[in-house]
C-alpha cells in the first residue's frame, strides 16, 4: 500500500461492541413496536408457563332455549350446569345491552358468598349499592367467585370472560394460594438470574412471536408446566385433616412468585380487554382461629419437644382457667425454645388480649397465621405482594385490612378480628360483606371508575332490610351446619361449637348439627354437656353415627350399663369402621360391671379386627385372670411383652400372677424387666422383695 494513501480510522473493541449492542436493541425495539401495532399479545398474556390444566370446560354457556340464536343481543349466557358445585347460578345477555356496565367479581369463596350464596355476598351487596351511587347506566354484577379458587384458575378464567365485554373486573384472590399441589419443578431447577431473565422475555411479543413460529415448527419441546386437573383438587381432598401440610419455605417462596406473576397477569388481560381491573386485599380472622398446623423446628430434640408439649398444655389449661398472666409466662418461657411454632405465637396472643394489651396481641396473632404450616389464610407476604402489583400497575386497591382494622380499632378499641366479623377462618359475616362493598364503592367512586355520588345512610338501611328480607332461614342453617362440619373435621373443636350452635338456632331439630355439637363437646372434656346434647339428639329419632360416639361419652362418665345399650347398636348398625372400637367399649363395660365371659369375648373381637393392640392385650388378659384363667392371662401378657419388650404393665402383672402361683424363679425374670423399665417404682420394689423372700423360703432345707 502506498504510503502516502491514509489508512481508515479502526475502531476499538469496546465502540464496536457498544455500536452491535445499540443496533440490536434498536432492531428489537423496532420489532416489538411492530408486534404492538400488529396486536400480537405476549406469552404472559396468554397463558401460565408454570400450570395448564388437563382440560376446559367454560364456566358460562348459552342457556338451552338460546342455542339456537346463538350472537342475538335475546340470547342468554348461564352458568354451566356441571360449575355449580363451585360456582353460584349466573345469567346475562350474551351481547352487552346498550348503555349497560358490566362488572365481573371474580377469586374465591369469599367472592362466591360462602357459606351462603351470591345475595348476600359482597357482589350480591354490591349489585345493589351500584345504581344507587350511579344510575346513569344499567349495571351488571356478575358473581364470578369459585369455591377454593386460586390465582391462577382466576386469570385462567378471566380469559374466557373477556368475549363478554366486561367493563370491570373485581379481583378479590388471596387465601387459596398453598390449596393444591403445584411442584414447580421448572422453577426450582433453575437459578435466580435465570428466572428473572425469562420473565422479562416472556412478556415481549417478540418472544411470544418467536415461541409461536418454534412451536408450530415442531422444534419447540415439550413445557415443564404442572398439569392440574380441570376443576380444584386441594391436598386436603387427600388426607383426613392438614396432616400432607410441611413446612416447606422454597415451595412456599415458588408459590409467592406464582402468585404475583397471575396477578400481573390478570392486570394485562383485563387492559387487552379494555377493562378496568380493582383488587382487593382481604383481612383474616386472627383472634378466633387458632392456626391448622403447627410444626416444631427440626432443631428440638425428644427431650426438648416432650418438655415444650408438655409447657404448651399447661399454657392452654392457665387460658381455660384465665390465668392470663400465667399463661403469658409460659409462652414466653417457650417462645425462647421454639419461635416457629405457630400454635404457641397464637396462645401468645390469647394471653395478651386477655390481659388487655391489644397491639401485642395482634402481633402475636398475625405471627400465628405466618407461621400456620397449612396456610389457607392469606399470609402477610400475600398481601404485600397484592400491594405491590397494584402500585407497579396503578391499578385501585381495595385494602379491606387497613379499612377494618381503622373500623374495629374505632367500635371495639383493638384490631385483633374475630367472630364479630368472620364466620370461620376467612369467610365475612353478612355484615361484614356489606362492609367490603361499601368500601370498594368508595374506591371505584375516588378512583373516577363510577359517577354520582356513594348512597346515603338512609338508601344503605333501606338496601340492608331488603337483603334481610329475602334471606332463607333453612338454607342459612344448613350453611352454618356445613361450617361446623369443616371446623370439626379439622379438629378445631372450640371454633366449630359456635358454627353448631348457629345451626340449630334455625334448625332446632338437625340431628347432624346436634351430633357435630355433642362430639365438639366432649372432644375438649365438656362430657356432662356432651351427654345433653346426646340425649336431644335421641330424643329426636334414631341416629346410627351417634351410637359408637354416645357409648363412648357413657363410659367416660361410667355409666357402663347405658353405655352397652348404644355400643351394642353400633355393632348392629351398618357402620363397619365403628366395629372394633365398639367391641373395645364393649368389653371395658362389660368388665367394669363384673361380666367377665362376655369381656373376653368382646375383648377377642376387638383383637380379631385389630390385632396385636396392646391396650386390648392387657384387658383381655385382665378379664380372663378375673374369670379364673390365669393361664390364659399370661398368654396373653406375653404377647404383649413379645410385641412391647419394654411393657411395663406386661412384666409387673405377669411377675404378679407367677409369684402368686409360686412360680418364682420365671416372676422374678419379669419383674426385673419390669425394673429395667421403671426402676424407682416403689410397687416393682416391694413385689421384688416379696418374690425374693420367698424364693429363699423355697430354698431352706426341708421347704
Amino acid at each position: 500500500m502506498d504510503e502516502a494513501t491514509p489508512r481508515r480510522p479502526t475502531l476499538s473493541l469496546a465502540k464496536k461492541l457498544t455500536f452491535a449492542a445499540l443496533t440490536t436493541v434498536t432492531f428489537f425495539v423496532v420489532i416489538e413496536l411492530a408486534l404492538v401495532a400488529l396486536d400480537v399479545r405476549p406469552v404472559t398474556d396468554q397463558g401460565d408457563p408454570f400450570v395448564g390444566f388437563s382440560s376446559r370446560m367454560p364456566l358460562f354457556e348459552l342457556a338451552p332455549d338460546d342455542g339456537d340464536r346463538a350472537g342475538d343481543e335475546r340470547a342468554m349466557m348461564r352458568t354451566a350446569p356441571g360449575k355449580l358445585i363451585w360456582f353460584n347460578p349466573q345469567t346475562f345477555p350474551q351481547r352487552k345491552p346498550e348503555g349497560t356496565r358490566r362488572v365481573f367479581c371474580l377469586g374465591g369463596s369469599t367472592t362466591y358468598g360462602h357459606p351462603f350464596a351470591d345475595s348476600t355476598s359482597f357482589c350480591g351487596w354490591l349489585r345493589r349499592f351500584l345504581p344507587l351511587a350511579d344510575s346513569s347506566v344499567q349495571w351488571e354484577v356478575i358473581n364470578a367467585g369459585g369455591i377454593s379458587y386460586a390465582s391462577y384458575r382466576v386469570a385462567s378464567l378471566m380469559e374466557e370472560i373477556t368475549q363478554y365485554e366486561p367493563d370491570l373486573f373485581i379481583v378479590l384472590s388471596a387465601h387459596n394460594e398453598f390449596l393444591e399441589r403445584r411442584t414447580y419443578a421448572s422453577m426450582f431447577d433453575q437459578p435466580e438470574w435465570s428466572l428473572e431473565s425469562s420473565a422479562i422475555l416472556q412478556r415481549s411479543r417478540t418472544w411470544s412471536l418467536a415461541s409461536g413460529l418454534v412451536g408450530r415448527s415442531g422444534a419447540m419441546p415439550a413445557t415443564n408446566r404442572e398439569l392440574l386437573p380441570q376443576e380444584v383438587d386441594e391436598i386436603l381432598n387427600h388426607s383426613a385433616g392438614p396432616k400432607d401440610y410441611h413446612r416447606d419455605p422454597l415451595w412456599q417462596d415458588k408459590v409467592l412468585q406464582h402468585y404475583e406473576f397471575n396477578l400481573n397477569r390478570m392486570v394485562a388481560i383485563a387492559r387487552d380487554s379494555g377493562a378496568q381491573i380493582v383488587f382487593v386485599s382481604p383481612p383474616s380472622n386472627l383472634r378466633d382461629c387458632s392456626p391448622f398446623k403447627s410444626e416444631h423446628s427440626i432443631q428440638l430434640s425428644d427431650a426438648q419437644r416432650n418438655e415444650f408439649d408438655a409447657m404448651l398444655e399447661l399454657a392452654e389449661a392457665e387460658l381455660r382457667d384465665e390465668n392470663f398472666e400465667q399463661a403469658k409466662h409460659h409462652c414466653e418461657q417457650l417462645l425462647e425454645l421454639d419461635p416457629s411454632f405457630a400454635q404457641l405465637h397464637f396462645l401468645h396472643g390469647k394471653s395478651l388480649f386477655g390481659l388487655q394489651q391489644w397491639e401485642l396481641a395482634e402481633g402475636a396473632f398475625r405471627r400465628a397465621l405466618d407461621e400456620d404450616v397449612c396456610p389457607l389464610r392469606a399470609t402477610s407476604e400475600i398481601a404485600e405482594r397484592i400491594h405491590r402489583v397494584s402500585q407497579r400497575h396503578q391499578v385501585p386497591l381495595v385494602d379491606a385490612e387497613a379499612r377494618l382494622r381503622t373500623s374495629s380499632m374505632q367500635k371495639i378499641g383493638h384490631a385483633c378480628f374475630g367472630d364479630e366479623y368472620f364466620l370461620d377462618h376467612v369467610h365475612p359475616t353478612i355484615d361484614f360483606n356489606r362492609m367490603i362493598a361499601l368500601w370498594i364503592l368508595e374506591e371505584l367512586h375516588s378512583s373516577g371508575a363510577i359517577d354520582g355520588q356513594l348512597p346515603s345512610d338512609e338508601q344503605i338501611a333501606e338496601v340492608q332490610r331488603n337483603v334481610n328480607a329475602t334471606i332463607d332461614g333453612q338454607a342459612q342453617g344448613v350453611a352454618f351446619r356445613n361450617l361446623a362440619k369443616v371446623l370439626h373435621w379439622a379438629g378445631k373443636f372450640d371454633e366449630a361449637i359456635p358454627r353448631a350452635e348457629d345451626a340449630l338456632r334455625l334448625l332446632p331439630r338437625d340431628q347432624e348439627s346436634r351430633f357435630v355439637l355433642a362430639d365438639c363437646r366432649f372432644q375438649i372434656g365438656e362430657l356432662g354437656e356432651a351427654r345433653q346434647q346426646y340425649d336431644r339428639l335421641f330424643e329426636i329419632g334414631e341416629y346410627s353415627r351417634a351410637y359408637l360416639p354416645f357409648g363412648e361419652v357413657l363410659s367416660e362418665l361410667k355409666e357402663y350399663s347405658e353405655a352397652k345399650d348404644y355400643l351394642v347398636r353400633a355393632l348392629l348398625s351398618d357402620r363397619q369402621d365403628h366395629r372394633t372400637r365398639a367391641y373395645y367399649l364393649l368389653g371395658l363395660a362389660h368388665l367394669q360391671l363384673g361380666e367377665f365371659d362376655p369381656a373376653v369375648q368382646a375383648f377377642r373381637e376387638s383383637d380379631k379386627a385389630f390385632p396385636n393392640d396392646p391396650s386390648t392385650l392387657a384387658l383381655i388378659s385382665e378379664a380372663e385372670l378375673a374369670r379364673g384363667d390365669w393361664q390364659s392371662a399370661k398368654r396373653e401378657l406375653l404377647r404383649l411383652t413379645a410385641i412391647e419388650p419394654n411393657n411395663y404393665f406386661a412384666h409387673f402383672r405377669l411377675a404378679e400372677i407367677l409369684h402368686q402361683k409360686d412360680v418364682n424363679e420365671e416372676a422374678m425374670w419379669h419383674i426385673d424387666q419390669a425394673l429395667r423399665c421403671e426402676p424407682a417404682n416403689p410397687d416393682a420394689i416391694r413385689q421384688r422383695e416379696a418374690i425374693r423372700r420367698a424364693l429363699e423360703s423355697s430354698n431352706k432345707p426341708g421347704s
